[in-house]
């Protein structure tokens, strides 16, 4: 699966990136910086991100991963 990471300061052309892709992602705040990961993500998504002004775009293939270990304590939010 290609995982592709947005990095910019505009908020909304981010959101606006994500919501128009039919892709899972995550919208983080770091800062003054926001990065959005998109899972999924084909050449179409790669193309539109690099249209957007003053980003730095990067595209990667997930070798491995896990979704949710847990940290052998039961908690509100443990599944």
């Amino acid at each position: 699966m290609r995982v592709l990471f947005v990095e910019g300061k505009d908020l909304e052309a981010l959101r606006a990136l994500a919501q128009a892709l039919p892709h899972p992602y995550w919208l983080l705040e770091g800062e003054g910086v926001f990065l959005l990961q998109v899972l999924g993500a084909g050449e179409e998504a790669l193309a539109q991100a690099r249209t957007l002004p003053g980003v730095k775009v990067w595209a990667f293939t997930l070798k491995e991963g896990v979704v949710y270990r847990g940290c052998g304590k039961r908690s509100g939010t443990s599944p």
